[in-house]
């Protein structure tokens, strides 16, 4: 009869343990559910960054004779978009007309087309400088030297001379070195001075 008791307590001892690892099993699994249950997963991967085409950089530096663009850096993405980093009153007006986003301004974000190139050249003798942009259609826009420098904003006029066949753009310093033409090159070699077209 002892015998058959101790065996009696080892099987129930036995069974409590099989029990109680059960229950351990099944509360791991149904907290693991109610983690997944509850917040998401890690955070969904970003997107890869768009590769850079063209970076200009050291455009306002201590020793230059240009008039300040107040402008860091410029960057022409794969995907045909111009991104301009300003600084100073650039800066401050681009905060207060709601152009900011992540540090930089896209003046050319409204054109009609993509950038496909990208330009910053010195026109006239007044020490002026402007960006200008080769479109994916042959076309050329620009930004006004003038109000990006004397009222530190963008204007940007599309579609400048009205050709679509230009294929790169150029800036020369005159034979007496007293001004700076910039001029618009075209896929049968033609030369267009766009100074005229610049001044606006």
């Amino acid at each position: 009869m002892t015998q058959k008791k101790r065996s009696l307590g080892l099987l129930a001892i036995l069974l409590m343990l099989a029990l109680a690892m059960m229950l351990a099993a099944c509360g791991t699994k149904d907290a693991g559910e109610a983690a997944d249950a509850g917040e998401p997963q890690a955070e969904a991967e970003e997107e890869p960054a768009v590769e850079v085409v063209k970076a200009i950089d050291e455009i306002d530096t201590e020793d230059m004779k240009d008039i300040p663009l107040q402008i860091e850096s410029i960057t022409l993405l794969a995907d045909g978009t111009l991104r301009i980093v300003p600084t100073e009153d650039l800066l401050k007006n681009a905060e207060t007309n709601n152009e900011l986003v992540d540090g930089a301004i896209y003046p050319f974000e409204d054109s009609e087309k993509k950038v496909k190139d990208v330009f910053l050249v010195r026109y006239g003798n007044g020490g002026y400088r402007t960006i200008i942009c080769l479109m994916e259609d042959g076309t050329l826009s620009a930004m006004s030297g003038t109000e990006l420098i004397k009222d530190h904003i963008t204007v940007v006029w599309d579609n400048l001379t009205g050709r679509d066949t230009y294929v790169s753009v150029e800036e020369r310093l005159s034979e007496d070195e007293d001004a700076f033409t910039v001029y618009g090159i075209t896929e049968d070699g033609e030369e267009i001075d766009l100074n005229f077209s610049l001044d606006f």
